[in-house]
């Protein structure tokens, strides 16, 4: 009969849905005072129900080795980006549509002032990816993940000046702001040097994993020539996968950073244990080679769109990412809104999740905590 898969399958997740639920319920009555943090949990998660990812800048004042942005080679530039106005209308509708959480992106977001403020003036909740080097205006009121690709000197190979520093002296003491602290092979060994900045500077610190394009990828296997732009080190460089040892040393340094500088790092052990685990983080599907479940995964009612307003196709808010390799942040954070029954198991097991959703709201709400996200 038409529609019964739909059907069968829909009925399958409410059953889920209460079976999760009626989990929920019983190990709250044996530790009733969780329920006030599980509320606290699905405030957090309501504020991530109709996210969605705006390419705001296709420039970039930085040359970082690897680039995310430009050293995707499928990337396509936009001729036709939108007026002032044209973002004004085009916020305001998305606002209209009912989007909860914006992630703006692209190359340099904080070049383009009234275009992220655009977005705060229509949507709840924001978080805005930024390598720290422009002041983002005050009145613009998202969260501010400010990239970090280690110390001073890790800077300057790997970025080609100081970023680290004007980074940290233009946010001290900024509430919106939280440094992303992107781990990689490459600077596994400055990790106290940046917590060190993070605190005399006053403000929060978390921590992502770099994760290789595939572009980057290719040329390191095919022995590409190294050239003036994104690919300026890769040839005399370890290659930018982790090995298990690399792994093991990039947990150790997260649990170490949590116990050393507690009000300035945030993060979670549970997440840590979960990121740091070796081999791919996510099920692939053999026929497509992308994973099934990834929280970043560009699908309903998770959008994707470019400067010219229009909606993209692409697989994930990184899309030229090695999903094999991937253990960038925003995907493994977000595949976590559901509780497995793994999380379930038992009170220790739900309370590590309580941690992992609230350290999810510290990191992506501004402001947090918050009184409501209705």
């Amino acid at each position: 009969m038409p529609g019964t898969g739909q059907n069968l399958l829909a009925d399958t997740t409410v059953k889920l849905a209460r079976q999760t639920n009626a989990r929920i319920q019983g190990l709250i009555a044996q530790a009733p005072d969780l329920q006030a943090r599980y509320e606290t949990a699905r405030k957090i998660i309501r504020a991530f129900r109709r996210p969605s990812f705006y390419e705001v800048s296709q420039k970039c004042n930085l040359w970082c080795e690897g680039c995310y942005y430009f050293e995707n080679d499928k990337r396509q530039v936009v001729g036709n980006e939108m007026s002032d106005d044209g973002w004004d209308a085009f916020f305001a509708a998305e606002d209209d549509r009912g989007v909860s959480m914006a992630y703006l992106v692209g190359a340099e977001p904080s070049l383009y002032p009234h275009r992220l403020r655009a977005a705060t003036k229509n949507i709840r909740y924001g978080k805005i990816g930024t390598n720290g080097t422009v002041v983002i205006p005050r009145d613009i009121s998202f969260r501010i993940g400010i990239s970090v690709w280690g110390n001073e000197t890790d800077d300057a190979v790997l970025r080609g000046g100081s970023v680290l520093r004007k980074a940290m002296r233009n946010y001290t003491g900024d509430p919106r702001a939280v440094m992303l602290f992107t781990l990689s092979p490459w600077n596994l060994d400055s990790v106290g040097d940046v917590l060190k900045a993070a605190e005399d500077h006053d403000v929060k610190l978390t921590f992502s994993m770099y994760s290789a394009t595939t572009s980057y990828l290719a040329k390191l296997t095919a022995g590409t020539a190294a050239d003036s732009k994104y690919f300026r080190l890769g040839p005399s460089l370890a290659r930018a996968v982790f090995t298990d040892a690399d792994l093991a040393k990039a947990h150790e340094a997260m649990l170490d950073a949590m116990q050393r500088y507690p009000d300035t790092v945030i993060f979670s052990a549970e997440y840590a244990d979960l990121i740091t685990r070796p081999g791919p983080l996510y099920d692939m599907d053999p026929e497509t080679g992308l994973p099934l479940d990834c929280g970043s995964r560009i699908r309903d009612p998770l959008r994707y769109f470019d400067t010219a307003g229009t909606q993209k196709q692409v697989k994930c808010c990184t899309p030229d990412v090695d999903c094999n390799h991937c253990r960038l942040y925003s995907g493994s954070w977000s595949k976590l809104f559901k509780p497995t029954q793994k999380h379930l198991a038992d009170q220790g097991s739900f309370e590590g999740w309580l941690s992992m959703i609230e350290t999810i709201g510290q990191i992506f709400l501004y402001p947090f905590p918050f009184e409501s996200t209705a």
